[in-house]
């Protein structure tokens, strides 16, 4: 999420399709700007099987990522102990789901290290 639209919740959902069976294996996020507000502020990302809406699908990390943690900085997420939430079928989307006032986000950047299966 470029520059100054990190502090936009709108500009968090949807960022790719699952184009065939598929397992998550590591999940990476860092930003440029740390927000400032009081409250927490964080990044989730969520599975969406088709007809899910956002905010709606089945989260894969244990805890979401903070957003308020020093900047360019990466911080590896941690997996939910259930393969289930992490195992990706083939039309499955995966979306970040924001949390919080995102005041002064900036630059949010999450890598996706994905293993595809026969």
């Amino acid at each position: 999420i470029p520059d100054t639209d990190g502090a936009t919740a709108a500009r968090y959902g949807v960022f790719v399709w699952i184009r065939a069976n598929a397992v998550i294996e590591e999940i990476w996020e860092t930003h440029k700007t740390a927000g400032s507000n009081g409250g927490a502020v964080t990044v989730d990302v969520e599975k969406l099987a088709s007809g899910v809406a956002l905010d709606s699908g089945t989260t894969v990390l244990s805890t979401a990522l903070s957003l308020k943690t020093t900047a360019n900085t990466p911080q590896q997420g941690t997996l939910n102990a259930d393969i289930s939430r992490r195992q990706l079928a083939r039309g499955d989307r995966l979306a970040l789901k924001d949390a919080g006032t995102l005041t002064d986000v900036a630059g949010v950047t999450v890598s996706i290290i994905i293993r595809y299966r026969n």
